[in-house]
């Protein structure tokens, strides 16, 4: 790299990179190469107009979110956003992905999930219509059998269903979702006690013990 170059010349993966959001970003980039590897699963699901026009399509995939990392009853999410009042089942009394903003990771266009929501959407449907009502209706359990018929090894589709499944634990294990996630920010991190991103570092995290400030003779070890 040309000395003196500025992040703005960078494209946007070396932008990703430069900052301190590798977990972050990696997971992210991973679970873009997911989505990428079930589309051509997703093309082979059949889409029929009634499937396709499942309403509406963000509260069910919270609620798909909810399902896969439960949280506490939530109106807003970590930045903001609202949730579907029938989203979020309640099954634990703690944030979930839901709270820690798994839409975002759903319609983030470097994921790319936009490609497999139809599909994913028209047969989540289907399944869950065979347990009596649209998933958003279903109980927590209901829910739960569902997913477990979708994300069956024996489920040709499964592909698509794990890259669904993945995009809740990035935005809650990553908090995939904020740029510069702290624990006062995250609520995924608060969970985790995880302190979350730190230009000048966390003193009270340290081994209080000083670092050392030498040089070797040649800039790097023997």
């Amino acid at each position: 790299m040309r000395e003196g170059r500025h992040e703005e010349d960078l494209g946007v993966f070396a932008q990703m990179l430069s900052r301190r959001e590798v977990l972050q970003r990696g997971g992210i980039l991973g679970l873009g190469a997911l989505v990428a590897s079930a589309l051509p699963v997703a093309e082979r699901i059949f889409v029929s107009e009634a499937a396709a026009a499942v309403a509406p399509a963000d509260a069910t995939l919270q609620a798909f979110a909810d399902t896969m990392v439960p949280g506490r009853n939530a109106l807003t999410t970590d930045l903001g956003d609202e949730i579907d009042p029938l989203a979020i089942a309640g099954v634990d009394s703690e944030p979930g992905a839901v709270e820690a903003d798994a839409l975002l990771i759903y319609h983030d266009p470097l994921v790319g999930f936009a490609a497999l929501e139809a599909p994913f959407l028209a047969e989540l449907s289907t399944r869950s219509l065979a347990h009596g009502a649209p998933f958003l209706d279903l109980a927590f359990e209901q829910r739960v059998a569902v997913c477990l018929e979708g994300l069956a090894p024996e489920n040709p589709t499964v592909l698509v269903w794990e890259a669904a499944a993945a995009v809740p634990f990035v935005a809650f294990l990553c908090a995939g979702a904020q740029a510069e996630a702290t624990i006062d920010t995250s609520s995924a991190y608060q969970v985790m006690g995880y302190p979350g991103t730190a230009p000048n570092g966390y003193k009270q995290f340290s081994y209080k013990r000083k670092l050392s400030s030498e040089l070797t003779k040649h800039g790097y070890l023997p």
